[in-house]
């Protein structure tokens, strides 16, 4: 083989291997086919650098407050509840109306 197809491999190869990895960031696929106990249900940003995130754990919800110094929990609720409480809000909107 001459060198240019060996450079041009090479840099096939790097590029695969860029792509590969620029996906199992993008898209969190941190262990796949390994159940996790921990999941991001949601967040928000709430400024510049803060942020409101539930996670599930186990059976619960939990609302954490994020800055760049610290992790704070704000509160728990089992899991789902959240979900409820946010249909029973929405009804006694809707009634109201």
């Amino acid at each position: 083989m001459d060198p240019v197809r060996y450079i041009s491999a090479i840099i096939l190869v790097a590029a695969l291997l860029a792509l590969a990895i620029w996906v199992l960031r993008r898209f969190n696929v941190a262990g796949v086919g390994t159940p996790s106990r921990l999941k991001v249900v949601s967040h928000l940003s709430v400024g510049t650098r803060e942020k409101l995130l539930v996670v599930r754990f186990g059976d619960e919800d939990v609302l954490l407050g994020i800055t760049p110094h610290s992790i704070t929990r704000l509160g728990a609720t089992p899991a789902g509840s959240a979900d409820n409480e946010a249909d029973k809000f929405r009804a006694e909107l809707e009634s109201r109306s």
